[in-house]
């Protein structure tokens, strides 16, 4: 309440009047490459536009996840970067959408984005746009949540090379190299390549929880005026963390992820109105643990029959693959604007080996947990954007997807997606936008995989979702206010013995402020504030916000951020709240050449993951991450 006080009292004491075009003229100045990305027609959403990610000096993507507005990003049990919303916390979410350009590269066997590109290197990043809610169709085919976008660095804008490399006081360190060109026949290329190593310090009851990870990020990208294609593929190996050992402290563990794609734009008209685009991914995944107390693995263990059914070890090959197509065509009919598309997808889950060691020291070879491993998705949408008055527009959407599931686990569905809403520009300093989406989350590979044995059947999430938008813009200010509220009937929840639709509806609703004060063309102030309203006992953050400030003067530019996540309570155990303090700055020793420095988390109060320290144990906190310093060194050439 003090932080939306200190808005309204910096918000009405600006003197100098102007519109919200000025404003953002004056915005787009400094981030006119993000702005021609953004559809409007999406709900509720930020922009981090490349001199913000540059002088904030955010190292990975997950640096921004962890700052974001009604949202958590927390530690999981496999030690990955997990995101999930306010109020609660999971080892694995699909509510959350990752996209690189016009590919999703969320997960195919969960639908989370934590396994493979969440810490992709911000060096390879021209900017980032989040999304609150389902939006325009004209930016991808999957359902959820929140959407995050992410636009990767091109030859128009670079054409040259560009060395960064990294080390911290912990040990971590980065090495990551692009190189991009024009050449004479209008054709661009761009080459990016990262190296990650990271070495984060946990104990738990004076045991080290081991969770180094090394990581490569390979990017290619080709285009032409009228051809686009991007290939990526991700390598991740590390420590398990604390895993699936009943303890909570494994003996041993590795996991390893492979993950590549494939995409292909071609615009089929010179306008660019009509388009097709193919896709092909591919995850090969690796797990192995071994614990002499025992995993608790859920598809496997029998309750009443633990000595033979528990695994001390514990090892799997999977490959997932997808293949996806689609052909969409914009027309344009005086007042109307229409998108159309056809989209077809599937998704298998081959199980190259999968086998454990029970405490008798008899072996099994396990194979497939279901017969659901293949998914055909056809889906048909269409769009209208209707200007009913200049500063009136009504958006509708609509899009029917059928599910074709091998085996009896999972029955074939038809699923169903409708929105609607509208945008009014009253003046030229008030903004309002609303929408009222109904949506679904469906079942995936992961779900069925870790469902509670005793359920038959799995059911679709169904979900409402509905906010309002206002801005109101005057000086140098801009004050924006999002209310959002979210029904979920029939939530997928981790139970300890595996995934269960709750019967009743998980109900949530927030409000979500943000003022932007522009003091002078170098310098800025941003503040935030959220607060978030569940029907369940708490497991994680329901209110936080950050305060930012960033400046430039001569060779020298200089930032602070503190995030703020709320205390909470959980049974017997608090949490206390969270103030992550981050500074650096940056020394341009030349126009090509730079140096920075930033110190993380310095008053060392992060936030920290909930987790149950064993079969029948005590409910327990972890940190997410340590206090950490950064050196960097950029070189364009």
């Amino acid at each position: 309440m003090k932080i939306f006080v200190f808005l309204l009292i910096s918000f009405f004491s600006v003197l100098n009047a102007s519109t919200l075009s000025n404003l953002l003229k004056e915005y787009e100045k400094s981030s006119k490459n993000s702005l021609e990305t953004i559809d409007e027609k999406m709900g509720y959403v930020i922009v981090y536009t490349k001199e913000e990610l540059e002088l904030m000096q955010y190292e990975n993507l997950s640096d921004v996840l962890k700052e974001l507005p009604a949202n958590n990003l927390n530690i999981n049990k496999m030690g990955l970067n997990t995101i999930s919303l306010p109020g609660t916390k999971t080892d694995v979410t699909g509510f959350f959408r990752l996209y690189i350009n016009d590919h999703e590269v969320s997960s195919i066997y969960n639908q989370s984005p934590s396994l493979s590109w969440s810490e992709m290197p911000i060096s390879l990043i021209d900017h980032i746009e989040i999304y609150y809610g389902e939006g325009s169709f004209n930016l991808g085919n999957a359902t959820g949540v929140q959407f995050i976008r992410v636009y990767t660095k091109s030859a128009k804008k670079e054409n040259g090379n560009e060395l960064y490399l990294s080390q911290s006081n912990k040990s971590s360190n980065s090495q990551s190299i692009t190189h991009s060109s024009i050449l004479e026949n209008g054709w661009t290329y761009l080459f990016h390549l990262t190296n990650n190593n990271d070495f984060p310090k946990n104990s738990f009851d004076k045991n080290n929880l081991k969770n180094d990870k090394n990581s490569q990020y390979l990017f290619f990208n080709l285009n032409s005026e009228y051809i686009n294609f991007d290939m990526g593929y991700t390598n991740l190996q590390k420590d398990v963390y604390t895993g699936y050992s009943s303890d909570f402290m494994p003996d041993d563990g590795l996991l390893e992820s492979k993950n590549f794609f494939l995409h292909l734009t071609n615009y089929l008209s010179e306008d660019k109105t009509f388009k097709s685009t193919i896709s092909y991914d591919v995850n090969n995944y690796k797990y192995e643990e071994s614990n002499k107390e025992g995993l608790f693995l859920v598809p496997i263990i029998d309750l009443k029959n633990i000595n033979e059914t528990m695994p001390k070890y514990y090892n799997e090959d999977l490959k997932f693959t997808k293949v996806e197509a689609s052909l969409s065509k914009k027309f344009f009919l005086d007042r109307h604007k229409i998108y159309s598309a056809l989209n077809v997808a599937t998704k298998k889950y081959k199980v190259n080996n999968r086998e454990s060691i029970n405490f008798l020291n008899q072996k099994s070879n396990i194979s497939d947990y279901t017969d659901y491993n293949k998914e055909n998705i056809y889906s048909f949408m269409i769009e209208e954007d209707f200007k009913l008055k200049e500063n009136l527009h009504l958006i509708a959407n609509y899009k029917i997807s059928k599910y074709e599931r091998k085996g009896s686990t999972l029955e074939n569905d038809v699923e169903y997606l409708y929105r609607f809403g509208g945008i009014y520009l009253p003046t030229e300093y008030l903004g309002f936008k609303t929408f009222y989406t109904r949506s679904y989350l469906a079942p995936n590979f992961f779900n069925i995989d870790f469902k509670e044995k005793s359920e038959n059947t799995f059911k679709t999430q169904k979900y409402k979702y509905f906010n309002f938008e206002s801005v109101l813009a005057f000086g140098n200010s801009k004050f924006n206010i999002d209310y959002y509220r979210v029904k979920i009937d029939d939530f997928a929840y981790n139970s300890p013995i595996g995934f269960i639709n709750i019967e009743d509806a998980v109900k949530t609703n927030g409000v979500i402020l943000e003022y932007e004060y522009k003091i002078d063309k170098k310098s800025k102030i941003k503040l935030n504030y959220y607060k978030n309203n569940l029907n369940r006992n708490s497991t994680n953050s329901y209110e936080g916000g950050y305060l930012k400030y960033s400046t430039k003067y001569e060779r020298f530019s200089y930032f602070t951020s503190l995030i703020y996540k709320s205390a909470y309570k959980f049974l017997d155990l608090d949490v206390a709240n969270s103030y992550n303090l981050n500074m650096g700055f940056t020394y341009n020793y030349t126009k090509n050449l730079s140096i920075n420095l930033k110190g993380q988390n310095l008053l060392n109060k992060p936030t920290s993951s909930l987790f149950n320290n064993g079969i029948g144990g005590d409910n327990i906190s972890i940190n997410d991450y340590n206090r950490k310093f950064i050196f960097g060194i950029r070189w364009l050439f």
